[in-house]
């Protein structure tokens, strides 16, 4: 199963956000998981996000295309 984690810009960049207080956006919840937890697959943070399957994956191929998370298999 794959998993998800956050990448060392995906890190820096998700600190800085949570410290200024910027506002939450649709996939706060999933940067904040990985922050917090490390790594996860898609069936844990569509439990954790309430995000359907789609969505959630659309979310997870944009921070990968922007450097913010990457894949493990």
């Amino acid at each position: 199963m794959d998993k998800y984690l956050l990448s060392n810009e995906g890190k820096a960049r998700f600190k800085r956000m949570r410290i200024s207080g910027e506002p939450e956006f649709a996939g706060y919840a999933i940067l904040a998981y990985l922050y917090d937890h490390g790594s996860s697959t898609v069936d844990e943070l569509t439990e954790h996000t309430g995000l359907a399957h789609g969505k959630l994956m659309e979310l997870i191929l944009g921070f990968i295309n922007h450097g913010l998370v990457e894949g493990m298999h």
